[in-house]
Protein backbone atom coordinates (compact mmCIF):
# COMPACT_ATOMS: atom_id res chain seq x y z
CA UNK A 1 0.00 0.00 0.00
CA UNK A 2 1.07 3.31 -0.92
CA UNK A 3 0.07 6.52 0.85
CA UNK A 4 1.60 10.19 1.08
CA UNK A 5 2.29 11.41 4.32
CA UNK A 6 0.75 14.58 3.95
CA UNK A 7 -2.33 12.87 3.48
CA UNK A 8 -5.33 15.24 4.59
CA UNK A 9 -7.90 13.10 4.28
CA UNK A 10 -6.94 9.47 5.93
CA UNK A 11 -4.92 10.19 8.96
CA UNK A 12 -1.66 7.90 9.25
CA UNK A 13 -3.11 6.53 12.65
CA UNK A 14 -5.78 5.11 10.56
CA UNK A 15 -2.99 3.63 8.03
CA UNK A 16 -0.95 1.99 11.26
CA UNK A 17 -4.60 0.83 12.60
CA UNK A 18 -4.84 -0.56 9.22
CA UNK A 19 -1.61 -2.17 8.83
CA UNK A 20 -1.78 -3.76 12.44
CA UNK A 21 -4.98 -5.29 11.49
CA UNK A 22 -4.06 -6.67 8.07
CA UNK A 23 -1.17 -8.22 10.14
CA UNK A 24 -2.82 -9.78 12.75
CA UNK A 25 -4.69 -12.22 9.70
CA UNK A 26 -2.99 -15.57 9.14
CA UNK A 27 -1.86 -15.39 5.09
CA UNK A 28 -1.92 -12.21 4.63
CA UNK A 29 1.07 -9.75 3.55
CA UNK A 30 0.85 -5.86 2.65
CA UNK A 31 3.59 -4.00 1.92
CA UNK A 32 3.46 0.05 3.55
CA UNK A 33 5.39 2.48 1.79
CA UNK A 34 4.79 6.09 2.40
CA UNK A 35 6.08 9.39 -0.14
CA UNK A 36 6.87 11.77 2.27
CA UNK A 37 5.63 15.08 0.73
CA UNK A 38 2.87 13.06 -0.84
CA UNK A 39 -0.70 14.27 -0.02
CA UNK A 40 -3.69 12.24 -0.23
CA UNK A 41 -4.14 12.36 -4.54
CA UNK A 42 -0.42 12.47 -4.79
CA UNK A 43 -0.31 15.95 -6.09
CA UNK A 44 3.18 17.02 -7.91
CA UNK A 45 4.20 13.37 -6.62
CA UNK A 46 3.61 11.58 -9.73
CA UNK A 47 6.40 10.23 -10.38
CA UNK A 48 7.33 8.79 -7.00
CA UNK A 49 4.04 7.14 -7.10
CA UNK A 50 4.88 6.07 -10.43
CA UNK A 51 8.42 4.92 -9.31
CA UNK A 52 6.86 2.63 -6.27
CA UNK A 53 4.36 0.97 -8.33
CA UNK A 54 6.65 0.20 -11.04
CA UNK A 55 9.02 -1.31 -8.65
CA UNK A 56 6.30 -3.26 -7.67
CA UNK A 57 5.02 -4.66 -10.33
CA UNK A 58 8.47 -5.72 -11.47
CA UNK A 59 8.69 -7.44 -7.84
CA UNK A 60 5.61 -9.61 -8.34
CA UNK A 61 5.69 -10.28 -12.14
CA UNK A 62 9.56 -11.60 -11.64
CA UNK A 63 8.14 -14.42 -9.66
CA UNK A 64 6.50 -15.96 -12.45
Amino acid sequence: MIYGKKDELVPLEYITELDKRLSAQKGIKVEFQSVPEANHFFSKNEESLIKNLDKYIKKETALY
